[in-house]
């Protein structure tokens, strides 16, 4: 793995660590809300930081699949491309539901951390498809083959 990517993960990692300590800060309104909510996947930091470490790490793994895809020719840059965007405007969709959600009614009233902390994580998943839409080979490339010297 390159020295950027590297630093990107590692960035994807702490933005993810970010994310999980926000949601496990509500006020008591948001406590009482995950309790009667049974949102049990966000009652321990633990918790938390698993539910969005499979988020994340589900987003990353799908982004790297299209990336191999096109690097070994499965499909073309075009398909990745579209794949990649509809998989962004999912991503965008999420953002402005959350958004909304949490600007109004009882979720505006369980803290900001919290509010800021459910924003994250759509925002995170958009720049995982965002790096890998960049990151895709800039042409079609033929799949590497293995080829003997002999040959020539």
């Amino acid at each position: 793995m390159n020295r950027s990517r590297f630093t990107f993960y590692l960035f994807i990692g702490a933005m993810t660590l970010l994310d999980a300590v926000l949601l496990r800060s509500p006020n008591l309104i948001g406590k009482i809300g995950l309790w009667v909510y049974k949102y049990n996947y966000l009652r321990t930091f633990p918790k938390t930081l698993l539910t969005v470490a499979l988020v994340v790490g589900v987003a990353i793994g799908l982004a790297e699949l299209v990336r191999f895809a096109v690097r070994n020719a499965i499909f073309k840059r075009a398909v990745a491309t579209m794949i990649l965007v509809f998989f962004l405007m999912l991503a965008v969709a999420l953002l402005v539901t959350t958004g909304i959600d949490f600007s109004s009614g009882t979720y505006s009233q369980t803290g900001i951390r919290f509010r800021i902390g459910a924003c994250l994580l759509p925002a995170i998943l958009m720049v995982v498809f965002i790096a890998a839409w960049v990151a895709l080979p800039k042409v079609d490339q033929e799949p590497l083959k293995m080829t003997d010297d002999h040959d020539h």
